[in-house]
């Protein structure tokens, strides 16, 4: 986490890279159209990413795939993906409804196997309809995230070989479902995913490879946590979750579900989901280069060549933007109270370079689906009542275990 005060630049060393630190929307906005990435500062993701992935692609090259890829997950493509959402949430739902009253549930167990299961199917096609193949899915990706943790953290030495064999099954995996499209191709125009546009437009298999798994990462990992603090807000405070309960149910009633068309009526909702990416500091920080030429941020020059880590996290933080910052209240965005903030202070998924995260209407579809369907029939008690601290990295964990007690409602 980066500690820098609104408004100021602040440098530093990072390995043998000098860095930049921006940490106020103002600054931001000097630097909006900054598009390349510091690419040592994602090396370690490397095994897992692939060489060949569009988290360490500059230039036209990132350029042209951005644009390219951002077709699958635009309006007119996010219409057919609701459906597979639904019936995974649902699945949640009828899973929890068979733990017995009282029985503390394990949050990141159950979360991360719905968002391992809706990306599989929403990227990658009916491959991962297949229970025991997105169990190995997930399993794998787990067991590789650990090594990785281990290995940045140098908390204790990572197990190598372990790591090795999750990843070739992994990544093995998202070989055979890329073959199965191939095998498989949609009947319709309509019924294209991201993997058909992957398809067709890779030169080679690495590329293809690469970009399938960097694109299943980054889903993962916003969307699932999201969910997790999400849920972890929600219990702690009956009445917000109240508040969702009787919008889901005026809106949607007992039985429909959040669909393409509704889901913008769910405003509440929206709401609630937006402060928990605040309040949760979701994910903290983004990072950009200029390559070509110094450039002007504020009153500071930043030699061409540096990196620049934009610290979303400290002003999503900042007290003077967010008065009483870890109090969680999705009345911060109402739309009167949304106008009165600069336009760059909330920008959870980035901002520069028309590199803003491309899945991130499907983390919100997801996530309203998912809560929509589970306020409907539960009610969340956080077990022992405890705060939950914030663990930093990429994205933002929670510091241990999130275990809540269910309800079902009448």
């Amino acid at each position: 986490m980066l500690h820098a005060k609104y408004g100021h630049v602040a440098s530093f060393w990072y390995g043998k890279h000098y860095y930049v630190s921006l940490a106020s929307p103002q600054a931001w906005k000097d630097h909006i159209k900054a598009f390349d990435r510091p690419v040592e500062l994602f090396e370690f993701m490397r095994p897992l990413n692939g060489d060949s992935s569009l988290q360490t692609t500059n230039g036209k090259e990132g350029k042209t795939r951005r644009k390219i890829y951002d077709v699958s997950f635009q309006h007119d493509a996010l219409q057919n993906y609701y459906v597979y959402i639904k019936g995974m949430a649902n699945d949640v739902a009828k899973k929890l409804s068979s733990v017995p009253p009282g029985e503390h549930i394990t949050l990141q167990q159950y979360m991360s196997v719905f968002v391992s299961k809706a990306l599989g199917r929403v990227f990658y096609g009916a491959y991962f309809e297949d229970e025991q193949k997105v169990t190995e899915l997930h399993r794998n990706y787990e067991t590789i995230l650990e090594a990785l943790n281990q290995k940045v953290s140098d908390s204790c030495p990572a197990n190598d070989e372990k790591f090795n064999s999750a990843l070739n099954v992994w990544r093995g995996l998202i070989q055979e479902a890329i073959q199965h499209r191939r095998d498989n191709p949609p009947l319709r125009e309509e019924d294209r995913n991201f993997l058909d546009v992957l398809i067709d437009f890779c030169a080679t298999d690495e590329m293809l490879l690469s970009d399938a798994s960097t694109f299943f990462i980054g889903g993962y990992h916003t969307t699932m946590y999201m969910l997790v603090w999400a849920i972890y807000f929600l219990a702690r405070d009956m009445k917000i979750q109240d508040k969702v309960y009787e919008e889901v149910i005026e809106i949607l009633g007992k039985e429909r579900d959040v669909d393409f068309m509704n889901q913008s009526r769910l405003r509440y909702l929206k709401r609630v989901m937006d402060e928990t990416i605040r309040c949760s500091v979701l994910a903290p920080m983004a990072a950009r280069v200029n390559y070509e030429e110094d450039m002007k941020v504020v009153d500071y020059i930043i030699p061409k060549g540096s990196g620049v880590i934009h610290a979303l996290g400290v002003v999503l933080m900042d007290e003077t933007i967010w008065p009483e910052p870890e109090r969680f209240d999705p009345d911060r965005f109402l739309p009167e109270k949304v106008a009165e903030r600069h336009k760059l202070a909330f920008s959870p998924f980035g901002f520069a370079g028309k590199r803003i995260c491309p899945g991130y209407r499907v983390s919100y579809a997801a996530g309203a689906q998912l809560l929509s369907t589970l306020c409907r029939k539960f009610k969340f008690h956080l077990v022992g009542g405890h705060s939950i601290q914030r663990k930093y990295g990429f994205v933002t964990l929670p510091s241990e275990e999130v275990r809540i007690m269910i309800e079902k409602r009448e």
